[in-house]
């Protein structure tokens, strides 16, 4: 990456810093590697600090704002006055949700207005913002993300079930992320996975999806639920893991894919546009449109020993050339110098 000349204060505003969602571990990862190429990122995360934000708005030369709905209700609420070019970046939530909510695409769009640049992950992602905002097409820019498996001190794990095959499924615990979806073929064919466990790893977010969990961990024996562990302690589950899942019925683009696949593990995940934007099937994983065809290739995987090896080989080779952490800070660093000119 070519060294900066001219370092930005950042201002990076964000839902969550400090817990073990999404948008924390996107905005944990953008910190470290912007001030690796020579920033200096302020970030404010709005829905656990309850601090002035007026020192750290003055001190930016750039606003940068991950989650637009959830950042246009904040910015109204405390009627913050943003005068710095503003970059805003969108998720899955914004695109697979809150577009299709009336009153939510409103508060999306004022801020969306007044934005310099808005950021997505993905080409599916970019053409789904336009079907709903059509004036935004000079403003939209592709930046997959990137991905790294910070290093740090782990916390143990409670518990990693023996087994085989091990299925993990990092996820929170919410309708969208569908954590259920190959339950019912897995069982009908246990006979295939005597050995079988599959972790759910992830915080509780929709009391009726956390009493299904429990009531499937107790009907069970190969599911099991972990609650959310730092960033820094995921490589522990990642290591124990012959697959990672996704079983979501919309995403952004799955970070916890990227996560396993960077450590070599095959990714198997349900049909969508933030998973096709990663995976290419055979290659460094699978796509499954239905419970059954997961099932038969799961077990296509787990019997050809050369095919899994093949496959994990593929998955990190693909996330370490096409979502480099010095590659996503370049591009961003490109984005605010040209809305500094």
């Amino acid at each position: 990456m070519t060294a900066m000349s001219d370092p930005l204060e950042i201002l990076y505003l964000t839902p969550y810093y400090y817990t073990g969602r999404g948008n924390a571990a996107t905005a944990q990862r953008m910190k470290t590697h912007l001030e690796q190429a020579g920033h200096r990122v302020l970030v404010h995360a709005f829905e656990e600090e309850e601090e002035p934000l007026d020192e750290k708005l003055e001190q930016a030369d750039i606003v940068h704002a991950l989650h637009v709905r959830r950042t246009a209700e904040f910015v109204e609420a405390y009627g913050l006055h943003i005068k710095q070019p503003l970059v805003l970046t969108s998720g899955g939530t914004d695109i697979n949700i809150d577009l299709h909510d009336t009153e939510k695409k409103q508060n999306m769009e004022w801020l969306l207005m007044r934005a310099g640049a808005l950021t997505v992950f993905t080409e599916d992602a970019k053409q789904e913002i336009l079907k709903g905002f059509p004036w935004l097409s000079d403003k939209v820019t592709v930046i997959p993300q990137a991905v790294d498996v910070p290093e740090g001190e782990p916390e143990a794990p409670r518990f990693l079930p023996a087994g085989s095959p091990k299925l993990l499924l990092p996820a929170g615990l919410r309708p969208v992320k569908d954590i259920f979806y190959v339950c019912g073929a897995l069982q009908e064919n246990i006979s295939r996975f005597p050995g079988l466990q599959l972790l759910v790893v992830g915080e509780g977010m929709d009391e009726q999806v956390q009493q299904n969990v429990e009531k499937m961990e107790a009907e069970l024996p190969w599911f099991s639920w972990h609650p959310p562990v730092k960033r820094t302690s995921m490589k522990a589950f990642y290591e124990w893991a012959d697959v990672v899942l996704n079983t979501s019925v919309s995403e952004g683009q799955p970070m916890s894919l990227l996560e396993g696949m960077v450590l070599g593990v095959p990714a198997l995940a349900r049909k969508n546009g933030g998973n096709e934007s990663i995976i290419e099937s055979g290659s460094n994983g699978w796509l499954f449109s239905s419970p059954e065809a997961f099932v038969e290739i799961l077990d296509a995987l787990m019997q050809d020993s050369l095919l899994y090896r093949r496959v994990a080989g593929g998955a990190e080779k693909y996330a370490v050339r096409y979502h480099h952490p010095e590659e996503e800070a370049a591009r961003y660093t490109a984005l605010y110098d040209s809305l500094r000119q």
